[in-house]
């Protein structure tokens, strides 16, 4: 097992379409995903992670980062991460956690002074492993339909 975790770009697309189809309800616009792939690589305060199987040329897993502004305290910024997913093969095989070691790297150096995680509801072996990750609780959310 050799995983790197990088910026994702245009080209990965079709692949990680594979690895958010973990965490939706199907298949993704692939054009549109590719649109928001390109305006998120160009934002300086995003960062979209793969983590990439190099012996397989395959991406794995995935989860998207967002720094925000933060007016309490000293108004250093807050991590956001979001659209955490692993391929059902690679989970258990460290590759979540080397995606937070990688988001939290990149907080760090934002200067973030604290960091937020947004899952769902019925995800619970997912929050089995976020509270290894030293996530204290889950909050509710309501979707804008």
């Amino acid at each position: 097992m050799n995983i790197v975790c990088r910026k994702a770009s245009a080209g990965d697309v079709e692949q990680l379409d594979l690895v958010m189809q973990v965490i939706a309800d199907g298949p993704g616009n692939l054009e549109k995903m590719r649109r928001q792939v390109e305006r998120i690589a160009e934002n300086e305060d995003k960062y979209l992670l793969v983590a990439v199987d190099q012996d397989e040329n395959q991406i794995v897993g995935s989860l998207l980062g967002v720094v925000f502004e933060d007016i309490c305290g000293d108004g250093s910024p807050i991590l956001l991460v979001e659209n955490v997913a692993v391929l059902e093969s690679w989970q258990g095989h460290g590759v979540g956690r080397l995606m937070f070691e990688a988001i939290e790297s990149w907080g760090r150096k934002k200067r973030c002074h604290y960091e937020m995680l947004v899952s769902g509801l019925g995800r619970k072996g997912a929050h089995k492993f976020y509270q290894a990750l030293d996530f204290e609780e889950v909050k509710g959310f309501k979707k804008y339909l």
